[in-house]
């Protein structure tokens, strides 16, 4: 079993994937926005973000601009919610961290990894860095069904 887990809904997962087919053959970067449940992250909602990396290298490389990061994370806060991931694509590349997002990690985030392969997603997969930075461990990932009650819970935190 898993230490902790991340859940979010189907609409979600299919934007993620959504974000990746349209940015292939560069990397997609984006926010995972909500709270923490114990060892779980329940994402209530996305931002995404622009790869603000060398456009050369954007086909393996993602970065968020920090100032755009900051201003994502005050705007959580202010919602009584926090960053609890951040999601990105691997384009014609497995769905594990490379050692590039093990030196950009932080050992408290979730971090979704898309591989897509020909523009279309073929395998998702969550991960967290080890407090040490040694290496990433595959966390639980559940996909729920939306239902009105998960979109009623996102109306009343904004």
């Amino acid at each position: 079993m898993h230490e902790g887990q991340i859940v979010l809904d189907q609409q979600m997962l299919g934007e993620i994937h959504s974000h990746a087919s349209v940015a292939y053959p560069e990397e997609c970067c984006g926010l995972m926005i909500g709270r923490l449940e114990g060892s779980t992250k329940m994402v209530n909602s996305l931002k995404k973000m622009k790869n603000a990396y060398e456009p050369s290298e954007r086909y393996h490389r993602y970065t968020i601009d920090p100032m755009e990061y900051l201003n994502a994370e005050n705007e959580a806060e202010s919602l009584g919610e926090e960053i609890v991931g951040i999601y990105h694509s691997h384009p014609n590349a497995p769905a594990k961290p490379s050692l590039f997002d093990k030196s950009h990690a932080w050992p408290t985030l979730s971090y979704v990894v898309v591989e897509v392969r020909q523009g279309k997603p073929v395998n998702t997969a969550s991960w967290v860095l080890k407090e040490d930075r040694s290496e990433f461990t595959q966390e639980g990932m559940q996909v729920v069904a939306v239902t009105s009650g998960n979109k009623s819970m996102k109306q009343i935190s904004k």
